[in-house]
């Protein structure tokens, strides 16, 4: 498969995975049937997510270099968040702001260090 479609579902991924984080955030937690559907949503995002950056990474034959690595633990980090949200371990700012830090870590690594998004 030609690389911008990995690129291209990866994008997809990442709007996906981070509307249903937001959905998870909005939401009562107390209500658990109410966080079926976000929940899927943000699996849905995660899965896309990962494979498509495997396959990305297979295509361009790039191995595991560090910054793949480091995308790879934050994203992670990023899929555990359900439970965080699910069981407010955290504080709901401090979720927002986190999610969002390790959000623009990840596309950060991603951006500067990929080869199809370079000229």
């Amino acid at each position: 498969m030609d690389p911008g479609i990995y690129k291209i579902i990866h994008f997809v991924g990442l709007i996906v995975f981070f509307t249903g984080i937001g959905s998870l955030l909005a939401l009562d937690p107390k209500r658990p049937a109410a966080l079926r559907r976000p929940a899927m949503i943000h699996g849905v995002g995660l899965l896309l997510l990962l494979v498509s950056g495997f396959g990305l990474q297979a295509k361009l034959k790039l191995g595991f270099p560090g910054w793949f690595t480091a995308k790879l633990a934050i994203l992670i980090v990023l899929g555990a968040m359900i439970a965080v949200i699910k069981r407010k371990l955290i504080p709901t700012p401090i979720v927002y702001l986190l999610v969002i830090v390790l959000g623009s870590a990840a596309a950060d690594l991603g951006f500067s260090n990929s080869m199809i998004l370079r000229p």
